[in-house]
C-alpha cells in the first residue's frame, strides 16, 4: 500500500503543477498571507467551477480497488488499508436509510472523472465510522438525506474521524453538514456547497481539562450557499446554521477559502475555540455574520477580504450590530496555547472590509458565564476551572438557578481566581491597520447598528448569585480588558458603539474617555452620528391633534361654531391673529361675567387617553381679564364624566398661550368646550389657536401603540416584538412582546440617537397588561441625548405588579437642557420562554 500512496502522491503534484502553471489556482505562497502581505484581490479557491481541479483520475490508480458504477449496496468495502477507485457514473448504496460506506482505517476512497456517489435522498450519510487516516478524493457526494435530515450531523465523516484528508471532492446538495472534521483533519480544495445545514461542521463529546478536536486545516476551500433548509426558522435561536462550524477546537489554520452566499454565517467557532489563524480568505455576502468568534480564545484573523456580509441578519435583528466580524465574549489569554495564532491576543489586522451590514463588534453578556442558565454552550465551563464540564447529574435548567450547586462556579464564585475565571470574556483584543469601506447607499441599512465598530455590553441583573452587573462588565469591556482599535483606515460615516450600544462620532471615539483609533484616519464626517444615514436634524414638531374642527380652533374662513352664550358677543375678527389671519373676539357686555359655547352639543367627538388644553390669548381692551377653557367629557349616553379648566393668567398686549395636559376618562365619547370669563362692558380679547385633542406625541403613531405595525421597535436582546390585534388599551391594536430567553429581555427604538425632542417639562408614561405567562415588571429607559449625541440624563419609569388588567405607569420629567433627542428602551429581567406582554399608549408630550 506504501507504493500505492506514493504513486498517487505523484499523481497529485502532477495536477496541481499543471494547473499552477495554467492559472487554475493559485500557489500557496502567493496568497498565503503574511503579516507583511495584503489581503486577496479575488477570491482565492473558485473550486466549484473548476472541473479541472476536482475530476480524479481517468486511470485507477495501480494496485487499487475497482468499484463499479451502479448499484454498489452489496460492495465489499471492508477492505483496511486499500485504495478504492470508483469508477465514472453513478454509485448508489444499499436502500435503507443507513446504507452507508463504513470506512476503514488507512483507506482511500478516490473518484474517477465524473463519478458521483448519490444518495439518492434514501440515505443519511455517505462515509462513516470513528477511524484513523481515511482519505476521500474527487468524489461528488450529493444527496444525502431526505430532507430537513441530519440535524447537527456530517454526510461524510459523520463520527469526527482523527487523521481523514478530504479533498478535491463536491460535496453538495446534502441534508445536516456537507462534512465533519475530527483531530488532525485536512479539509482542501472542495466544494462544499448549497447542503441543508453547513458545509462543514464538527463535534466530539468533551473532555474533561483538554479540547474534544485538534489540529484542523481547512484550506482553499469554497464554500457556498449552505444552510438550504433554514435550521434558523425551524428551530429559532438554535445557532446552528451558516457556510461552516468549529466547536471545542484547539489549532485550526483556515487559509485561502471562498465562503460566500451562505444562508447563515460565514464562519463560526464556537465554544472552547483556542488558538486560530483565520488568513487570506474570502468572505463574501453571507446572510450573517462573516465571522463569529463565541466563547473562544487566542485567534489571529488577518490578510481576509471581507464584503457585504450580514445583510440580511442585520435587517432581521436589529437589536445586534450585525458585524462582519463578531468577536462574542472571546479574547486572548497567555495561560492557553497560541502556536497558531502566534499571539496570546485576539488580532484582527490587514483585512480589507467592504459594504458589511457593520465593523467588528467586540461584545460580552454580562449573564453568560460558566454554570448560568444563561450560558448557551450548556454545561461547558471556561478552561480554567475544575471541573471544565459540570457533571449530567444533578443539573438544573431553571433561570436564574446555577447548573450545579455544587460547581466552584456557584459555591465559590464570588471569590478569585473563581470570579474571573469562571467567566469568557471579551478582552485583549487589537484590531489595527485595516481598511473599513462602508457605503450607506449599497448597504441595505436598517435599525440602529448599520455601519458601527462597537464595544458593547448587554444583559440583565437577575442572577441573584452573580457577582457580575452589567454596568461592570461595560466598564471591563470599554476600558479595563486591553481591547484598542488603532492605525485603520475609514472610509464613509461610520459610527462607534459602546456602552448599551449607544453610537457616538468618530471626534468622541478618538477622545477620552474612550481613546479609541488613535492614528486612524476617517474618509467622512467624524461628527457623523444618527440611525443610518447621516446627522439627525431638527425636525419640526408634528401639529397637535385637535378634536375641534379648523374654523372653531383657528376662525380662518368662519366663526366656526362659537356663538354668544351670556354677557358677551363673539365674532370672527381679522384684526388680530396668533397665527393665520384671523381670531376670536369676546366682547364683554355685561359686568357679572361672560360666556361663549359651542353650538355643537353634545360636543366633538373624542377618545380617552392623554389630551392637550391649550389656548392663546391677547388683550384688547380692559384690565386683570384671564379668560378660562371649560373642557366637559361626556360618554355615549351624553352624561358627564369628567370637567377640566385651563385658566390662562392676566392677559397683556401680546399673545401667550395656557396649555395643559388631562387625562380624558374611559368612555369618553364627545368633548364639549365653552369659554368664561370676568370682565366689564367694553372690555374685549382675543383669542386663537384652541386645541383640545390627543397631546403630541415625541413618537409615532405605530411606535407608541402598535396600531398597524411594531413602528420602530425591535429586538434587543432575548425578545421579539410584533404589533397584535389581540389586545388594546386603545384603538385596535398594542405592541406584543414575546420573551425568548430566561434571563431578561429588552427591546429599543431602531431610530438612535432617537426622536426629536426638546428641554423642558414633560409627561411620560405607557400601558402594559400580562399576555401569556406571569411577568411580573417592566421598566421604560428614557435617554435625553443632546445634538452632538452627548447622552444627558438618564430616566427611568418602572411599573411592578403586572397583571391581566390593563395598567400605566406615569412620571413628570424634565428633560435637561441641550436636548435635541429622546431614545427609548423596554426592558424587563423577568419572564421565561413563551411568556409575553402587551405595550399600549406609549406617550412622551410636552407638560410645558
Amino acid at each position: 500500500m506504501q507504493a500505492i500512496r506514493h504513486r498517487h502522491s505523484t499523481f497529485f503534484n502532477v495536477v496541481l503543477l499543471t494547473l499552477l502553471f495554467a492559472g487554475t489556482i493559485m500557489p500557496s505562497f502567493v496568497n498565503y498571507a503574511y503579516a507583511d502581505a495584503s489581503w486577496p484581490a479575488s477570491p482565492p479557491a473558485a473550486v466549484c467551477t473548476d472541473p479541472r481541479l476536482l475530476s480524479g483520475p481517468s486511470v485507477a490508480p495501480d494496485g487499487a480497488v475497482i468499484v463499479p458504477a451502479g448499484d454498489n449496496g452489496g460492495f465489499d468495502f471492508n477492505r483496511p488499508g486499500a485504495t478504492f477507485w470508483f469508477e465514472p457514473g453513478t454509485h448508489t448504496l444499499a436502500d435503507d436509510i443507513y446504507g452507508q460506506i463504513q470506512a476503514k482505517a488507512n483507506t482511500t476512497y478516490i473518484g474517477a472523472p465524473g463519478a458521483i456517489l448519490d444518495g439518492r435522498n434514501n440515505n443519511l450519510y455517505a462515509f462513516t465510522g470513528d477511524v484513523p487516516n481515511v482519505t476521500i478524493q474527487h468524489l461528488t457526494i450529493t444527496n444525502f438525506g431526505r430532507g430537513n435530515d441530519n440535524n447537527n450531523e456530517g454526510v461524510v465523516n459523520h463520527d469526527a474521524g482523527t487523521g481523514w484528508t478530504i479533498q478535491y471532492n463536491t460535496i453538495s446538495n446534502n441534508d445536516g453538514a456537507g462534512v465533519f472534521l475530527g483531530t488532525d483533519n485536512v479539509v482542501r480544495y472542495n466544494c462544499l456547497k448549497d447542503n441543508g445545514q453547513y458545509g462543514f461542521s464538527m463535534y466530539k463529546p468533551p473532555i474533561e481539562g483538554d479540547s474534544a478536536i485538534k489540529n484542523i486545516v481547512l484550506d482553499h476551500n469554497e464554500i457556498a450557499g449552505n444552510n438550504t433548509d433554514n435550521w434558523e426558522a425551524q428551530i429559532p435561536g438554535c445557532g446552528c446554521t451558516g457556510g461552516g462550524k468549529f466547536w471545542d477546537v484547539e489549532g485550526a489554520k483556515i487559509t485561502n477559502n471562498y465562503i460566500h452566499d451562505n444562508k447563515g454565517t460565514g464562519l463560526w467557532a464556537d465554544t472552547n475555540n483556542i488558538d486560530f489563524l483565520i488568513e487570506g480568505n474570502w468572505i463574501d455576502h453571507n446572510d450573517g455574520e462573516g465571522i463569529w468568534y463565541e466563547i473562544s480564545y487566542n485567534a489571529t484573523i488577518r490578510n481576509n477580504t471581507i464584503s457585504r456580509n450580514a445583510w440580511v441578519s442585520g435587517n432581521n435583528n436589529q437589536g445586534s450590530p450585525g458585524p462582519a466580524i463578531y468577536l462574542s465574549e472571546s479574547g486572548g489569554d497567555a495561560r492557553l496555547a497560541s502556536t497558531v495564532s502566534g499571539a496570546p491576543k485576539i488580532r484582527i489586522y490587514d483585512n480589507s472590509f467592504i459594504d458589511n451590514f457593520s465593523g467588528v463588534s467586540i461584545y460580552e453578556n454580562a449573564n453568560r458565564f460558566c454554570n448560568s442558565n444563561g450560558n448557551t454552550s450548556t454545561g461547558y465551563c471556561t478552561p480554567f476551572v475544575d471541573p471544565t464540564i459540570i457533571p449530567d447529574t444533578g443539573r438544573s435548567y431553571d433561570y436564574p438557578n446555577p447548573i450545579s450547586d455544587a460547581h466552584p462556579c456557584y459555591t465559590d464564585i464570588a471569590s478569585e481566581p473563581y470570579k474571573t475565571d469562571c467567566r469568557w470574556h471579551a478582552s485583549n483584543i487589537e484590531v489595527n491597520n485595516n481598511e473599513f469601506h462602508f457605503d450607506e447607499n449599497v448597504v441595505p441599512c436598517a435599525g440602529t447598528y448599520c455601519g458601527v465598530q462597537a464595544l458593547i455590553a448587554t444583559g440583565a441583573d437577575n442572577i441573584p448569585w452573580s457577582p457580575y452587573t452589567v454596568a461592570g462588565i461595560q466598564e471591563d469591556v470599554m476600558f479595563g480588558n486591553h481591547n484598542r482599535f488603532h492605525d485603520n483606515q475609514y472610509v464613509g460615516n461610520w459610527r462607534f458603539a459602546q456602552g448599551y450600544g449607544e453610537a457616538v462620532s468618530f471626534n468622541t471615539w478618538r477622545s477620552a474617555p474612550f481613546s479609541q483609533d488613535r492614528n486612524s484616519t476617517f474618509d467622512g464626517d467624524p461628527d457623523f452620528g444618527g440611525s443610518s444615514g447621516g446627522t439627525p436634524s431638527a425636525e419640526p414638531a408634528a401639529p397637535a391633534a385637535n378634536d375641534l374642527d379648523a374654523d372653531s380652533a383657528t376662525l380662518e374662513d368662519s366663526i366656526g361654531k362659537w356663538q354668544n352664550w351670556y354677557s358677551a358677543s363673539v365674532t370672527q375678527s381679522a384684526h388680530e391673529a396668533n397665527s393665520g389671519t384671523h381670531s376670536l373676539r369676546i366682547d364683554v357686555t355685561d359686568p357679572w361675567g361672560w360666556g361663549a359655547a359651542l353650538s355643537n352639543w353634545p360636543g366633538f367627538s373624542t377618545t380617552a387617553g392623554l389630551k392637550k388644553l391649550s389656548f392663546w390669548g391677547k388683550l384688547g381692551s380692559g384690565t386683570s381679564l384671564q379668560p378660562r377653557m371649560i373642557v366637559k367629557w361626556l360618554d355615549s349616553n351624553n352624561m358627564v364624566l369628567q370637567t377640566n379648566e385651563l385658566k390662562s393668567p392676566a392677559l397683556t398686549a401680546e399673545w401667550q398661550q395656557s396649555s395643559a395636559l388631562v387625562d380624558a376618562p374611559e368612555g369618553a365619547s364627545t368633548v364639549l368646550v365653552s369659554l368664561i370669563g370676568s370682565g366689564n362692558p367694553g372690555d374685549y380679547l382675543y383669542l386663537d389657536d384652541m386645541v383640545v385633542g390627543d397631546a403630541p406625541n415625541a413618537l409615532d403613531a405605530d411606535t407608541a401603540g402598535g396600531e398597524a405595525s411594531a413602528g420602530l421597535w425591535q429586538s434587543w436582546y432575548s425578545a421579539s416584538v410584533t404589533a397584535s390585534t389581540y389586545e388594546a388599551h386603545r384603538g385596535t391594536g398594542s405592541l406584543r412582546v414575546d420573551v425568548a430567553d430566561s434571563w431578561g429581555w429588552g427591546i429599543v427604538t431602531a431610530n438612535w440617537p432617537g426622536f426629536t425632542a426638546s428641554a423642558g417639562n414633560k409627561r411620560v408614561s405607557y400601558w402594559a397588561k400580562q399576555g401569556t405567562g406571569s411577568l411580573s415588571e417592566v421598566t421604560l429607559r428614557v435617554k435625553w441625548f443632546d445634538r452632538s449625541q452627548t447622552l444627558l440624563q438618564t430616566d427611568l419609569i418602572p411599573l411592578s405588579g403586572l397583571s391581566t388588567n390593563w395598567q400605566r405607569a406615569d412620571a413628570n420629567i424634565a428633560a435637561p437642557n441641550g436636548t435635541a433627542n429622546v431614545y427609548l428602551e423596554i426592558y424587563s429581567p423577568s419572564g421565561a420562554p413563551g411568556d409575553s406582554l402587551y405595550l399600549d399608549e406609549i406617550v412622551i408630550a410636552d407638560s410645558n
